[in-house]
């Protein structure tokens, strides 16, 4: 979903909001008017760094490539590792202590 600048024709108050494709022209009011677009330049986020593989030793140059190494391999990136789940034990003292306190 794109990121577009907006500006507010009357009092000049910048903000930036999400909208779909389809959804273009709904942009909120400020000052009893429509908010306007402003033209800004896109954000581009480069593509990794390339790097040797410490598993196999392969040059690893994109991030495609780096997504299918570490699935075909079986290998986590670290921060992006799925949690846990946490195992509650059962605590069964409490039963056992009153069984035993009235079944003596």
């Amino acid at each position: 979903m794109p990121l577009y600048e907006i500006n507010c024709p009357c009092c000049g108050k910048r903000d930036e909001v999400f909208r779909a494709v389809r959804d273009y022209n709904d942009l909120p009011e400020c000052c009893g008017l429509k908010m306007v677009r402003v033209l800004s330049a896109p954000q581009v986020m480069p593509d990794i760094q390339g790097y040797k593989s410490m598993q196999t030793g392969e040059w690893i140059g994109s991030r495609s490539t780096h997504k299918k190494h570490l699935k075909q391999h079986g290998l986590i990136e670290v921060g992006n590792e799925q949690p846990k789940p946490v195992v509650k034990k059962k605590d069964d003292s409490i039963k056992r202590e009153l069984v035993r306190h009235f079944y003596k």
